[in-house]
């Protein structure tokens, strides 16, 4: 794996980032409002959250991650639907102030299985130490129990259960 690196995404990124998004939605398709968010620079899923895994300066992967604090804003600039309604997550937040969030992670499926996923997590937790937090967080799917092997192994401890989407999702932090 030669010429990787990770970058900032730029606001042309946006077709990719939305990619990121679907799939970590373990969804096939980009849901059509999904590719105008990346561009923009409030939401959730932004440009400005957004690093991106390079080979030979072609995408093969992200992470989208913040601070916590900003969710609660931000998720109402993102879910919102054509209608004008707030698409509801849960009653559960997903993170919170004193957290640096790790929302989003996808690599392209010919590139996946060689721990890449690893170096964007590094990137983020050195993010987080630099920005000064002591604690980094995510949420998986229950039905999906080998992503809570992979974050075990990283350092991630479990912690609370909740619907997220309709979705049976864990918690899991990592103390810095």
């Amino acid at each position: 794996m030669d010429n990787i690196r990770i970058v900032s995404a730029k606001p042309e990124d946006a077709d990719f980032i939305a990619w990121i998004v679907a799939q970590g939605m373990h969804m096939d398709d980009v849901p059509p409002f999904l590719k105008g968010i990346g561009a923009r620079d409030d939401t959730l899923y932004s440009w400005t959250h957004t690093r991106l895994l390079q080979c030979e300066g072609e995408p093969i992967g992200g992470l989208i991650s913040y601070d916590g604090a900003t969710h609660e804003d931000g998720r109402r600039k993102t879910w919102v639907m054509p209608d004008g309604k707030l698409l509801n997550s849960g009653d559960t937040p997903e993170t919170a102030e004193g957290e640096y969030y790790l929302d989003s992670l996808a690599i392209v499926p010919e590139f996946r299985g060689h721990g890449l996923w690893k170096l964007l997590f590094d990137d983020a937790v050195a993010m987080a130490r630099s920005k000064g937090f002591h604690r980094v967080a995510l949420i998986y799917d229950v039905n999906y129990p080998r992503l809570a092997q992979r974050y075990l192994s990283y350092g991630f401890q479990p912690e609370d259960t909740f619907l997220y989407f309709g979705t049976l999702c864990r918690k899991m932090a990592l103390t810095l």
